[in-house]
Protein backbone atom coordinates (compact mmCIF):
# COMPACT_ATOMS: atom_id res chain seq x y z
CA UNK A 1 0.00 0.00 0.00
CA UNK A 2 2.72 2.35 0.79
CA UNK A 3 4.69 1.87 -2.16
CA UNK A 4 1.74 2.05 -4.74
CA UNK A 5 1.71 5.62 -4.74
CA UNK A 6 5.48 5.82 -4.83
CA UNK A 7 5.79 3.84 -7.98
CA UNK A 8 2.54 6.00 -9.49
CA UNK A 9 4.42 9.14 -8.31
CA UNK A 10 7.66 7.68 -10.85
CA UNK A 11 5.15 7.09 -13.67
CA UNK A 12 3.39 10.46 -13.43
CA UNK A 13 6.86 12.44 -13.56
CA UNK A 14 7.81 10.34 -16.24
CA UNK A 15 5.02 10.57 -18.50
CA UNK A 16 4.11 14.12 -17.00
CA UNK A 17 7.36 15.56 -18.81
CA UNK A 18 5.47 16.22 -22.18
CA UNK A 19 2.14 15.21 -21.06
CA UNK A 20 0.87 16.75 -18.52
CA UNK A 21 -2.86 15.87 -18.49
CA UNK A 22 -2.14 12.27 -19.20
CA UNK A 23 0.37 12.75 -15.86
CA UNK A 24 -2.00 13.83 -14.10
CA UNK A 25 -4.31 10.50 -15.44
CA UNK A 26 -2.02 8.43 -14.02
CA UNK A 27 -1.89 10.14 -10.77
CA UNK A 28 -5.51 9.70 -9.94
CA UNK A 29 -4.82 6.18 -11.56
CA UNK A 30 -2.77 5.46 -8.80
CA UNK A 31 -4.70 7.42 -6.17
CA UNK A 32 -7.84 5.15 -7.13
CA UNK A 33 -5.73 2.10 -7.08
CA UNK A 34 -4.21 3.48 -3.37
CA UNK A 35 -8.02 3.79 -2.25
CA UNK A 36 -8.87 0.18 -3.58
CA UNK A 37 -6.13 -0.95 -1.57
CA UNK A 38 -6.74 0.30 1.47
CA UNK A 39 -10.46 -0.43 1.58
CA UNK A 40 -9.31 -4.05 0.93
CA UNK A 41 -6.37 -4.02 3.93
CA UNK A 42 -8.86 -2.63 6.47
CA UNK A 43 -11.78 -5.40 5.54
CA UNK A 44 -9.35 -8.20 5.58
CA UNK A 45 -7.36 -7.10 8.83
CA UNK A 46 -7.68 -7.27 12.62
CA UNK A 47 -9.16 -4.86 14.51
CA UNK A 48 -6.04 -5.33 17.05
CA UNK A 49 -2.61 -5.72 16.06
CA UNK A 50 -2.59 -9.64 16.76
CA UNK A 51 -1.14 -10.02 13.16
CA UNK A 52 0.90 -7.38 11.71
CA UNK A 53 1.15 -6.96 8.21
CA UNK A 54 5.72 -6.84 8.19
CA UNK A 55 7.83 -6.83 10.80
CA UNK A 56 11.79 -7.80 10.01
CA UNK A 57 14.47 -6.65 10.77
CA UNK A 58 16.09 -3.47 9.00
CA UNK A 59 19.20 -2.02 10.76
CA UNK A 60 19.74 -4.82 13.27
CA UNK A 61 22.76 -3.05 15.25
CA UNK A 62 20.20 -0.12 16.42
CA UNK A 63 17.04 -2.79 16.34
CA UNK A 64 15.23 -1.02 14.31
CA UNK A 65 12.64 -2.74 12.59
CA UNK A 66 10.46 -2.65 9.26
CA UNK A 67 7.24 -3.30 11.71
CA UNK A 68 4.22 -1.90 9.48
CA UNK A 69 0.80 -2.93 10.82
CA UNK A 70 -2.86 -2.11 10.70
CA UNK A 71 -5.59 -2.27 13.73
CA UNK A 72 -9.02 0.11 14.35
CA UNK A 73 -7.19 2.69 15.44
CA UNK A 74 -4.82 3.27 12.15
CA UNK A 75 -7.51 1.70 9.44
CA UNK A 76 -9.69 4.22 10.11
CA UNK A 77 -7.50 7.00 8.99
CA UNK A 78 -5.61 5.27 6.53
CA UNK A 79 -9.03 5.00 4.79
CA UNK A 80 -9.90 8.72 5.26
CA UNK A 81 -6.16 9.46 4.33
CA UNK A 82 -6.67 7.78 0.41
CA UNK A 83 -10.27 8.69 0.18
CA UNK A 84 -8.71 12.75 0.07
CA UNK A 85 -5.82 12.38 -1.76
CA UNK A 86 -8.41 10.81 -4.47
CA UNK A 87 -10.44 13.30 -4.24
CA UNK A 88 -7.15 16.19 -4.78
CA UNK A 89 -6.14 14.43 -7.31
CA UNK A 90 -9.08 14.07 -8.86
CA UNK A 91 -9.65 17.85 -8.94
CA UNK A 92 -6.61 18.92 -10.54
CA UNK A 93 -8.15 17.42 -13.97
CA UNK A 94 -10.70 20.01 -13.61
CA UNK A 95 -8.36 22.76 -11.83
CA UNK A 96 -4.79 22.94 -12.96
CA UNK A 97 -2.73 25.08 -11.75
CA UNK A 98 -2.55 28.32 -13.20
CA UNK A 99 1.31 28.41 -13.17
CA UNK A 100 1.51 24.93 -15.00
CA UNK A 101 3.39 21.82 -13.55
CA UNK A 102 -0.05 20.06 -12.34
CA UNK A 103 1.72 17.05 -13.17
CA UNK A 104 4.85 17.89 -10.83
CA UNK A 105 2.16 18.68 -8.14
CA UNK A 106 0.01 15.21 -8.90
CA UNK A 107 3.26 13.66 -8.01
CA UNK A 108 4.49 14.97 -4.90
CA UNK A 109 0.81 14.95 -3.81
CA UNK A 110 1.29 10.81 -4.37
CA UNK A 111 4.73 11.20 -1.95
CA UNK A 112 3.28 12.84 0.58
CA UNK A 113 0.19 9.95 0.51
CA UNK A 114 3.16 7.83 0.84
CA UNK A 115 4.97 9.17 3.61
CA UNK A 116 1.21 9.87 5.29
CA UNK A 117 0.20 5.76 4.77
CA UNK A 118 3.36 4.64 6.32
CA UNK A 119 3.18 6.81 9.33
CA UNK A 120 0.25 5.28 10.07
CA UNK A 121 1.15 1.83 9.59
CA UNK A 122 4.95 2.21 11.25
CA UNK A 123 5.00 0.30 14.44
CA UNK A 124 8.51 0.96 14.69
CA UNK A 125 9.29 4.35 16.18
CA UNK A 126 12.39 5.34 13.39
CA UNK A 127 10.09 3.89 11.05
CA UNK A 128 7.49 6.12 11.98
CA UNK A 129 9.96 9.12 11.97
CA UNK A 130 11.57 8.42 8.71
CA UNK A 131 8.06 8.46 6.82
CA UNK A 132 7.29 11.77 9.04
CA UNK A 133 9.91 13.60 6.86
CA UNK A 134 8.91 11.54 3.87
CA UNK A 135 5.33 13.02 4.06
CA UNK A 136 6.88 16.94 5.18
CA UNK A 137 9.49 17.71 2.54
CA UNK A 138 7.34 17.59 -0.43
CA UNK A 139 4.61 20.04 1.46
CA UNK A 140 7.27 23.10 1.10
CA UNK A 141 7.53 22.49 -2.76
CA UNK A 142 3.80 22.51 -2.54
CA UNK A 143 3.05 25.83 -0.69
CA UNK A 144 6.08 27.28 -2.31
CA UNK A 145 5.65 26.62 -6.18
CA UNK A 146 2.44 26.85 -6.43
CA UNK A 147 0.86 28.45 -3.31
CA UNK A 148 -1.50 30.96 -3.78
CA UNK A 149 -0.27 33.90 -2.51
CA UNK A 150 -1.09 37.07 -5.00
CA UNK A 151 0.09 40.30 -5.28
CA UNK A 152 3.33 42.34 -4.75
CA UNK A 153 6.16 39.48 -3.32
CA UNK A 154 3.76 36.74 -4.02
CA UNK A 155 7.02 34.90 -4.37
CA UNK A 156 8.45 36.19 -1.28
CA UNK A 157 4.99 35.40 1.16
CA UNK A 158 4.61 31.98 -0.76
CA UNK A 159 8.61 31.36 0.14
CA UNK A 160 8.23 32.47 3.93
CA UNK A 161 5.20 30.54 4.51
CA UNK A 162 6.33 27.26 2.94
CA UNK A 163 10.12 27.59 4.71
CA UNK A 164 8.03 28.50 8.26
CA UNK A 165 6.05 25.26 8.04
CA UNK A 166 9.23 23.55 7.02
CA UNK A 167 11.28 24.75 9.57
CA UNK A 168 8.67 24.44 12.73
CA UNK A 169 7.77 21.15 11.65
CA UNK A 170 11.67 19.83 11.59
CA UNK A 171 12.57 20.87 14.37
CA UNK A 172 9.24 18.81 15.97
CA UNK A 173 11.08 16.29 14.46
CA UNK A 174 14.04 16.31 15.93
CA UNK A 175 13.09 16.85 19.32
CA UNK A 176 10.65 14.08 18.67
CA UNK A 177 13.34 11.38 17.30
CA UNK A 178 15.44 12.68 20.21
CA UNK A 179 12.73 11.66 22.79
CA UNK A 180 12.36 8.56 20.56
CA UNK A 181 16.33 7.55 21.24
CA UNK A 182 15.69 8.22 24.72
CA UNK A 183 13.48 6.00 24.93
CA UNK A 184 15.05 3.55 23.25
CA UNK A 185 18.16 3.88 25.83
CA UNK A 186 15.72 3.13 28.73
CA UNK A 187 13.43 0.13 26.69
CA UNK A 188 16.12 -0.89 24.53
CA UNK A 189 13.80 -1.30 21.57
CA UNK A 190 12.26 1.07 18.95
CA UNK A 191 9.49 -1.35 18.70
CA UNK A 192 6.09 0.56 20.06
CA UNK A 193 4.32 -2.78 20.79
CA UNK A 194 7.15 -4.24 22.82
CA UNK A 195 7.23 -0.93 23.96
CA UNK A 196 3.36 -0.67 25.38
CA UNK A 197 3.77 -3.88 26.68
CA UNK A 198 7.38 -4.11 28.56
CA UNK A 199 8.25 -0.28 28.97
CA UNK A 200 8.13 1.21 32.53
CA UNK A 201 7.71 5.18 32.38
CA UNK A 202 9.08 6.40 35.68
CA UNK A 203 11.84 8.23 35.96
CA UNK A 204 13.52 11.14 35.02
CA UNK A 205 14.72 10.07 31.68
CA UNK A 206 10.82 8.80 30.62
CA UNK A 207 9.67 11.93 32.18
CA UNK A 208 12.17 13.85 29.97
CA UNK A 209 11.69 11.58 26.52
CA UNK A 210 7.76 12.15 26.98
CA UNK A 211 7.96 15.77 26.91
CA UNK A 212 10.31 15.64 23.90
CA UNK A 213 7.92 12.86 22.00
CA UNK A 214 5.15 15.37 23.06
CA UNK A 215 6.66 18.84 22.26
CA UNK A 216 7.62 17.23 18.68
CA UNK A 217 3.95 15.74 18.08
CA UNK A 218 2.30 19.14 19.64
CA UNK A 219 4.15 21.48 16.58
CA UNK A 220 2.62 19.11 13.76
CA UNK A 221 -1.23 18.83 15.39
CA UNK A 222 -0.53 21.89 16.21
CA UNK A 223 -1.17 22.73 19.72
CA UNK A 224 -1.53 26.08 21.22
CA UNK A 225 0.45 27.56 21.50
CA UNK A 226 2.95 26.18 18.58
CA UNK A 227 0.69 26.62 15.89
CA UNK A 228 1.65 30.02 14.26
CA UNK A 229 2.87 28.37 11.56
CA UNK A 230 -0.47 27.09 10.35
CA UNK A 231 -2.58 30.12 9.41
CA UNK A 232 -0.13 31.07 6.70
CA UNK A 233 0.60 27.99 5.15
CA UNK A 234 -3.33 27.18 5.13
CA UNK A 235 -3.54 30.83 3.07
CA UNK A 236 -0.71 30.33 1.03
CA UNK A 237 -1.00 27.02 -0.28
CA UNK A 238 -3.30 25.71 -3.17
CA UNK A 239 -6.43 24.65 -2.77
CA UNK A 240 -5.10 20.94 -2.90
CA UNK A 241 -2.29 21.78 -0.64
CA UNK A 242 -4.63 23.21 1.69
CA UNK A 243 -7.12 20.31 1.55
CA UNK A 244 -3.69 17.84 2.44
CA UNK A 245 -2.28 19.76 4.84
CA UNK A 246 -5.79 20.08 6.83
CA UNK A 247 -7.40 17.05 6.44
CA UNK A 248 -4.08 14.66 6.57
CA UNK A 249 -1.11 15.96 7.80
CA UNK A 250 -2.47 17.29 10.93
CA UNK A 251 -3.67 14.03 12.00
CA UNK A 252 -0.06 12.83 11.78
CA UNK A 253 0.30 14.81 15.06
CA UNK A 254 -2.56 13.49 16.33
CA UNK A 255 -1.52 9.68 15.58
CA UNK A 256 1.38 9.94 17.27
CA UNK A 257 -0.44 11.19 20.43
CA UNK A 258 -2.32 7.93 20.77
CA UNK A 259 0.84 5.37 18.61
CA UNK A 260 3.58 6.49 20.48
CA UNK A 261 3.16 9.24 23.05
CA UNK A 262 0.41 7.42 25.43
CA UNK A 263 2.64 4.15 25.64
CA UNK A 264 5.82 6.29 27.07
CA UNK A 265 3.78 8.64 29.23
CA UNK A 266 2.79 7.78 33.12
CA UNK A 267 -1.05 9.42 33.70
CA UNK A 268 0.40 8.88 37.07
CA UNK A 269 2.79 11.76 36.47
CA UNK A 270 1.17 15.41 38.44
CA UNK A 271 1.67 17.91 36.00
CA UNK A 272 2.42 16.58 32.63
CA UNK A 273 -0.71 15.17 31.37
CA UNK A 274 -3.05 17.69 32.87
CA UNK A 275 -1.00 19.91 31.27
CA UNK A 276 -0.95 19.07 28.26
CA UNK A 277 -4.83 18.58 28.41
CA UNK A 278 -4.47 22.06 29.26
CA UNK A 279 -2.96 23.75 26.14
CA UNK A 280 -5.53 21.36 24.76
CA UNK A 281 -8.33 23.52 25.77
CA UNK A 282 -6.75 26.83 25.59
CA UNK A 283 -6.19 25.82 21.88
CA UNK A 284 -9.82 25.29 21.88
CA UNK A 285 -11.00 28.63 22.98
CA UNK A 286 -8.35 30.32 21.47
CA UNK A 287 -9.13 29.32 18.46
CA UNK A 288 -12.48 29.93 18.33
CA UNK A 289 -12.02 34.04 19.41
CA UNK A 290 -9.28 34.06 16.59
CA UNK A 291 -11.79 32.96 13.99
CA UNK A 292 -14.20 35.40 14.98
CA UNK A 293 -11.57 38.13 14.69
CA UNK A 294 -10.31 36.94 11.29
CA UNK A 295 -11.22 38.55 8.00
CA UNK A 296 -10.08 35.90 5.17
CA UNK A 297 -12.01 32.91 4.44
CA UNK A 298 -9.29 30.10 4.66
CA UNK A 299 -7.17 31.29 7.39
CA UNK A 300 -10.13 31.35 9.28
CA UNK A 301 -10.84 27.42 8.58
CA UNK A 302 -7.11 27.19 9.61
CA UNK A 303 -7.89 28.45 12.88
CA UNK A 304 -10.96 26.50 13.10
CA UNK A 305 -8.50 23.38 12.52
CA UNK A 306 -6.17 24.12 16.01
CA UNK A 307 -9.29 24.30 17.78
CA UNK A 308 -10.50 20.82 16.37
CA UNK A 309 -7.45 19.47 17.08
CA UNK A 310 -7.51 20.74 20.55
CA UNK A 311 -10.49 17.78 21.09
CA UNK A 312 -8.55 15.06 19.56
CA UNK A 313 -5.46 16.18 22.50
CA UNK A 314 -8.18 16.61 25.72
CA UNK A 315 -9.03 12.51 24.78
CA UNK A 316 -5.75 11.32 24.21
CA UNK A 317 -5.10 12.83 27.53
CA UNK A 318 -7.61 11.07 29.25
CA UNK A 319 -6.40 7.57 28.77
CA UNK A 320 -9.84 5.84 28.29
CA UNK A 321 -11.14 3.80 25.66
CA UNK A 322 -13.52 6.70 25.22
CA UNK A 323 -10.92 9.06 24.85
CA UNK A 324 -9.21 6.87 22.02
CA UNK A 325 -12.72 6.87 20.13
CA UNK A 326 -12.80 10.20 20.27
CA UNK A 327 -9.77 11.62 19.28
CA UNK A 328 -9.84 9.05 16.51
CA UNK A 329 -13.49 9.78 15.53
CA UNK A 330 -12.91 13.74 15.54
CA UNK A 331 -9.73 13.22 13.57
CA UNK A 332 -11.46 11.60 10.61
CA UNK A 333 -14.47 13.99 10.86
CA UNK A 334 -12.41 16.64 10.67
CA UNK A 335 -10.50 15.25 7.71
CA UNK A 336 -13.91 15.18 6.09
CA UNK A 337 -15.05 17.90 6.86
CA UNK A 338 -12.54 20.87 6.61
CA UNK A 339 -11.23 18.70 3.66
CA UNK A 340 -14.67 19.94 1.89
CA UNK A 341 -14.08 23.24 3.63
CA UNK A 342 -11.06 24.04 1.79
CA UNK A 343 -12.40 22.32 -1.77
CA UNK A 344 -15.37 24.90 -1.29
CA UNK A 345 -13.04 28.00 -0.12
CA UNK A 346 -10.55 27.07 -3.10
CA UNK A 347 -13.78 27.00 -5.67
CA UNK A 348 -15.23 30.46 -3.91
CA UNK A 349 -11.78 31.76 -4.40
CA UNK A 350 -11.23 30.55 -7.91
CA UNK A 351 -14.83 32.51 -8.96
CA UNK A 352 -14.65 35.50 -7.38
CA UNK A 353 -10.87 35.93 -7.15
CA UNK A 354 -10.78 36.49 -3.56
CA UNK A 355 -11.02 34.74 0.09
CA UNK A 356 -11.91 38.51 1.68
CA UNK A 357 -15.15 37.88 3.51
CA UNK A 358 -15.78 41.68 3.36
CA UNK A 359 -16.47 41.24 -0.74
CA UNK A 360 -18.08 37.25 -0.25
CA UNK A 361 -21.42 37.86 0.47
CA UNK A 362 -25.14 37.09 -0.44
CA UNK A 363 -23.70 33.52 -2.09
CA UNK A 364 -27.25 32.30 -1.90
CA UNK A 365 -28.21 34.65 -4.32
CA UNK A 366 -25.40 33.87 -6.94
CA UNK A 367 -24.41 30.17 -6.88
CA UNK A 368 -26.88 28.36 -4.39
CA UNK A 369 -25.67 25.14 -4.75
CA UNK A 370 -22.25 26.50 -3.84
CA UNK A 371 -23.37 27.97 -1.00
CA UNK A 372 -25.57 25.50 0.03
CA UNK A 373 -22.74 22.69 0.17
CA UNK A 374 -20.50 25.53 2.01
CA UNK A 375 -23.44 25.86 4.96
CA UNK A 376 -23.82 21.82 5.05
CA UNK A 377 -19.95 21.83 5.64
CA UNK A 378 -20.07 24.75 8.15
CA UNK A 379 -22.50 23.11 9.94
CA UNK A 380 -21.07 19.91 10.37
CA UNK A 381 -17.86 21.39 11.70
CA UNK A 382 -19.93 23.68 14.57
CA UNK A 383 -21.49 20.20 15.35
CA UNK A 384 -24.89 19.90 14.18
CA UNK A 385 -26.26 16.73 15.32
CA UNK A 386 -27.17 14.11 12.81
CA UNK A 387 -23.77 15.25 10.72
CA UNK A 388 -20.26 13.80 11.43
CA UNK A 389 -18.81 16.97 13.62
CA UNK A 390 -20.97 16.13 16.55
CA UNK A 391 -19.92 12.72 18.07
CA UNK A 392 -16.25 13.38 18.48
CA UNK A 393 -16.66 16.72 20.11
CA UNK A 394 -19.40 15.36 22.45
CA UNK A 395 -17.37 12.16 23.12
CA UNK A 396 -13.64 14.00 24.20
CA UNK A 397 -16.11 16.08 26.71
CA UNK A 398 -17.13 12.70 27.98
CA UNK A 399 -14.23 11.20 28.10
CA UNK A 400 -12.80 14.68 29.95
CA UNK A 401 -15.28 14.20 32.68
CA UNK A 402 -14.48 10.61 33.27
CA UNK A 403 -11.18 10.41 32.90
CA UNK A 404 -8.95 7.32 33.68
CA UNK A 405 -8.73 6.78 37.72
CA UNK A 406 -5.26 8.07 38.17
CA UNK A 407 -5.92 11.18 36.26
CA UNK A 408 -7.31 14.65 38.73
CA UNK A 409 -10.56 14.57 37.79
CA UNK A 410 -11.65 18.03 39.61
CA UNK A 411 -9.58 19.48 37.26
CA UNK A 412 -10.28 17.58 34.26
CA UNK A 413 -13.79 18.26 35.15
CA UNK A 414 -13.23 22.43 34.65
CA UNK A 415 -11.14 21.34 31.55
CA UNK A 416 -14.28 19.45 29.56
CA UNK A 417 -16.67 22.42 30.78
CA UNK A 418 -14.06 25.06 29.46
CA UNK A 419 -14.20 22.73 26.14
CA UNK A 420 -17.97 22.82 25.92
CA UNK A 421 -18.12 26.67 25.99
CA UNK A 422 -15.50 26.09 23.06
CA UNK A 423 -18.47 24.77 21.43
CA UNK A 424 -20.52 27.48 22.03
CA UNK A 425 -18.20 29.88 20.32
CA UNK A 426 -17.48 27.50 18.10
CA UNK A 427 -20.97 27.61 17.01
CA UNK A 428 -20.79 31.20 16.99
CA UNK A 429 -18.21 31.98 14.75
CA UNK A 430 -19.48 29.70 12.12
CA UNK A 431 -23.12 30.88 12.21
CA UNK A 432 -21.22 34.35 11.75
CA UNK A 433 -19.34 33.45 8.93
CA UNK A 434 -22.63 31.82 7.43
CA UNK A 435 -24.77 34.67 7.78
CA UNK A 436 -22.28 37.07 6.58
CA UNK A 437 -21.01 34.80 3.03
CA UNK A 438 -24.43 33.46 2.55
CA UNK A 439 -27.59 35.71 3.29
CA UNK A 440 -27.57 39.40 2.90
CA UNK A 441 -26.94 41.86 0.26
CA UNK A 442 -25.32 40.65 -2.67
CA UNK A 443 -21.74 42.44 -2.67
CA UNK A 444 -17.91 42.03 -3.91
CA UNK A 445 -17.28 41.52 -7.46
CA UNK A 446 -20.50 41.35 -9.81
CA UNK A 447 -18.73 39.33 -12.44
CA UNK A 448 -21.34 36.14 -13.24
CA UNK A 449 -19.98 32.92 -12.32
CA UNK A 450 -21.11 29.68 -12.93
CA UNK A 451 -22.45 27.54 -9.89
CA UNK A 452 -20.90 23.87 -8.74
CA UNK A 453 -20.27 22.08 -11.90
CA UNK A 454 -19.79 17.98 -12.54
CA UNK A 455 -16.43 17.54 -11.60
CA UNK A 456 -16.93 19.25 -8.46
CA UNK A 457 -19.91 16.88 -7.49
CA UNK A 458 -17.69 14.31 -7.81
CA UNK A 459 -14.97 15.11 -6.22
CA UNK A 460 -17.05 16.55 -2.82
CA UNK A 461 -19.88 14.01 -3.07
CA UNK A 462 -17.87 11.67 -1.05
CA UNK A 463 -16.89 13.70 1.65
CA UNK A 464 -20.70 14.79 2.07
CA UNK A 465 -22.21 11.30 1.76
CA UNK A 466 -19.14 10.37 4.58
CA UNK A 467 -20.48 13.10 6.73
CA UNK A 468 -23.80 12.37 6.14
CA UNK A 469 -22.94 8.42 7.10
CA UNK A 470 -21.12 8.72 9.86
CA UNK A 471 -22.92 11.31 11.67
CA UNK A 472 -26.02 9.05 11.57
CA UNK A 473 -24.24 5.88 12.26
CA UNK A 474 -21.08 6.83 14.46
CA UNK A 475 -20.96 3.09 15.49
CA UNK A 476 -19.44 2.07 12.20
CA UNK A 477 -16.44 3.68 13.03
CA UNK A 478 -16.94 4.01 16.99
CA UNK A 479 -17.11 -0.05 17.39
CA UNK A 480 -13.45 -0.97 15.06
CA UNK A 481 -11.67 2.23 17.24
CA UNK A 482 -12.91 0.59 20.26
CA UNK A 483 -11.78 -2.74 20.24
CA UNK A 484 -8.24 -1.54 19.23
CA UNK A 485 -8.19 0.65 21.90
CA UNK A 486 -9.17 -1.70 24.50
CA UNK A 487 -6.43 -4.10 23.36
CA UNK A 488 -3.98 -1.33 23.07
CA UNK A 489 -4.62 0.38 26.67
CA UNK A 490 -4.50 -2.64 27.91
CA UNK A 491 -1.03 -3.51 26.70
CA UNK A 492 0.27 -0.24 27.81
Amino acid sequence: MVAVPAAFAVLTLLTGRRREALGVGIAVAGAVTTLAWSVWAATLSSRTLDGTAVDHAWVAALDIRWHLGLDGISAPLVLMTTLVFCCALVSLLRSPPDCGGSAVLAALLLIIESGVLGSFLALDMVVFFAFFEVALIPMWFVIDAWGDAHGPDAEGRRRKAATRFLVFTVLGSALMLVGFVMVRSEAGTFDIVRIASTYDPTGPTALAAAVLVGLGLAVKTPLWPLHIWLPDAHSTAPTVGSVVLAAVLLKLGTYGFIRFWMPVTDPDWEVLVPFVAGLAVVGIVYAALACLAQTDLKRLIAYSSVGHMGFVVLAVTTYTVGGVQAAVFVSVAHGLITGLLFFVAGSVKDRYHTGDLAELRGLYGRVPRLGAVFAFAAMASLGLPGLAGFWGEMLAIRSAIYPAGVLPRNTFAVLAVIAAFGVILTSAYFLSLMRSMLQGKTSGPSVSVSDVRGMEWVVWSPLVLLTLVLGVAPGLLLGPVGEAAAAFLGSS
